[in-house]
């Protein structure tokens, strides 16, 4: 449902009677989560003011009532002045004086003329690119009282959803309220340790380059806090959990180079990384495991605008860095592993349209492996997980979709040996894949958009089972979805994903211990540019969903 403030039409074609009669408008507040598909504003406007001297009149307004987005154009305000006879009147002079969270190019004020037909346009209003609020714009003619206009420019949060087994899910929990800008992106990291319910992380980077770390780890349970400034807001930064679950490490790109700030106490960083790189960082993902008796392995991968592939990895014998190859596609995100024997880390990318692997170690790098030989189109989405199993140093799965439609999928499980295989055709190429491992270790989990639905294949002892579709009562097309696994001594399955769907819908299902309900919905109001994140722990049997989205979410 729309709600929003009736505007009076500010036409210089309109005749008289339509602004003359006009008895002012009536009061309502807006709020709309399909209002991402275009700028999100709640719209006031003034009765029409006499001048007592001669009888003129003027009238202003905004001629899109939708609510307004931050850093939206405001220029299309505009005042009305009319003779008392109802005739333009040209040349006059307007000054425009806004407050709240708008300005004129740094300014408060905005002084013009009427045209022929009697409109002065608030040229070069803008909203604030940093937070929200009413804007309030008065317009001043000589001689004709003052007159205003309201507009809301509404900021995007960034919303928890805790879900514990037995009790359900928690209403959405806003975070960090005091960074700036909306969200740009946001991810997750779980990690499992013997004799702990769970270690998380999250890394979140705002359209104004602020950089939010949260590590509730083994050695630090800090909320939320400012790390950085300066970040792209338009590559996507990865978290990881390392140093025996007691660290978070938070990567994103700034000024086109890598950057990690770790958590543990009162954090490190931010720190460089790849110094040798050539180009910009366009494309990083990481990964993190953990091997019994050893320490916390973790690793990433990076790609550039150059095609250079980097892998880093921290084992227990110490860490490693290395460009493991060139000419990959800088627009596809990679995907990390680790997993193996002693801590091995597996990246994998795309070269010209076609997958590769890289195993790496502490002590030096494989040569790039191709993967899935012969199949129909180039590959523009991958993905990959790694779980933790006391009887097997690590589990690995994968998903892959191609350009023309098909998804194959591959795991390496507790006594589940499945290469790749085609698993379905006419999925959504442009919407990234998310692959879990569950089935107390034994099963992968791959969810993907097809017709603008979401849907699993689903890997379990010797191969894989028929797709099915989960979430069929979310309204919208899938556009983005997250994963998350974990294993906890003695439990079954620890999987739980987190879908957003073009109309703001958030959806979420996590089969946790013995809770296992099916998808339900999460929340509404996200905006569907943004992929949400997953992970299981914090709580006993408990995972969290986080989305971006208006306030109330």
């Amino acid at each position: 449902m729309t709600d929003r403030h009736r505007s009076l039409p500010v036409n210089p074609a309109a005749p008289p009677s339509v602004v003359e009669g006009h008895a002012g408008p009536s009061r309502r507040s807006v709020v709309t989560a399909a209002a991402w598909a275009v700028p999100v504003v709640s719209i006031a406007l003034a009765t029409p003011a006499h001048a007592a001297s001669s009888n003129a009149r003027a009238t202003i307004g905004f001629s899109n009532e939708l609510p307004r987005a931050l850093g939206s154009d405001l220029s299309d305000a505009s005042v009305l002045v009319l003779s008392q006879n109802g005739v333009p009147l040209a040349n006059e002079t307007v000054t425009f004086t806004v407050t709240g969270p708008a300005s004129f190019g740094g300014s408060t004020t905005w002084t013009t003329v009427t045209n022929a037909a009697g409109v002065a346009v608030a040229t070069g209003l803008v909203a604030s690119a940093a937070e929200g609020g009413v804007v309030t714009l008065t317009a001043t003619v000589a001689g004709v009282a003052p007159v205003t206009a309201t507009v809301t420019v509404v900021q995007e949060g960034l919303f928890l959803v805790p879900v514990t087994a037995g009790t359900g899910d928690q209403p959405a929990a806003r975070q960090i309220p005091d960074a700036t800008g909306n969200i740009a992106h946001v991810s997750a990291a779980t990690v499992t340790l013997p004799g702990q319910p769970g270690q998380v992380a999250y890394t979140a980077v705002t359209t104004t380059g602020e950089v939010w770390a949260l590590g509730a780890t083994r050695g630090a349970a800090a909320g939320w806090g400012l790390v950085d400034t300066g970040a792209d807001p338009a590559v996507e930064g990865a978290t990881a959990i390392g140093n025996t679950g007691s660290w978070s490490y938070h990567l994103y790109v700034k000024d086109g180079q890598l950057w990690w700030y770790g958590g543990a106490g009162t954090g490190a960083g931010p720190n460089r990384l790849l110094t040798g790189a050539t180009g910009s960082v366009t494309q990083v993902s990481a990964a993190n495991g953990h091997f019994s008796g050893a320490t916390t392995t973790l690793a990433f991968t990076a790609v550039t605008s150059t095609g250079q592939v980097w892998a880093r990895a921290s084992f227990n014998t110490g860490t490693s860095e290395r460009l493991v190859d060139t000419g990959a596609s800088s627009s596809v995100r990679p995907a990390t592993t680790v997993g193996g024997p002693g801590g091995t880390s597996q990246h994998r990318y795309v070269k010209d349209g076609q997958l590769w692997l890289v195993t790496n170690t502490g002590a030096s790098a494989a040569s790039p492996e191709r993967q899935l030989e012969g199949v129909d189109g180039a590959v523009v989405q991958i993905d990959a997980v790694n779980a933790y199993h006391p009887e097997m140093a690590g589990q690995l799965a994968a998903t892959a979709i191609t350009s023309t439609g098909q998804l194959w999928a591959s795991a390496s499980t507790l006594a589940n040996e499945v290469p790749w295989e085609l698993q379905d055709t006419g999925v959504d190429g442009a919407v990234r894949p998310a692959t879990a491992i569950g089935g107390n270790a034994t099963g992968s989990v791959h969810y993907y958009a097809k017709g603008g639905q979401l849907w699993r294949a689903w890997s379990y002892g010797d191969g894989f089972d028929p797709i099915a579709r989960k979430a069929e009562g979310a309204t919208g097309a899938v556009v983005g979805i997250s994963a998350a696994s974990a294993h906890r001594a003695g439990e079954d399955p620890q999987i739980a994903y987190t879908m957003v769907t073009a109309t703001g819908e958030v959806w979420g299902h996590s089969y946790i211990a013995t809770d296992n309900r099916g998808a339900w919905q999460l929340g509404s109001g996200a905006n569907p540019t943004v992929v949400p994140a997953t992970a299981i722990g914090g709580a006993p049997d408990g995972s969290t969903h986080l989305f971006a989205g208006t306030v109330p979410a």
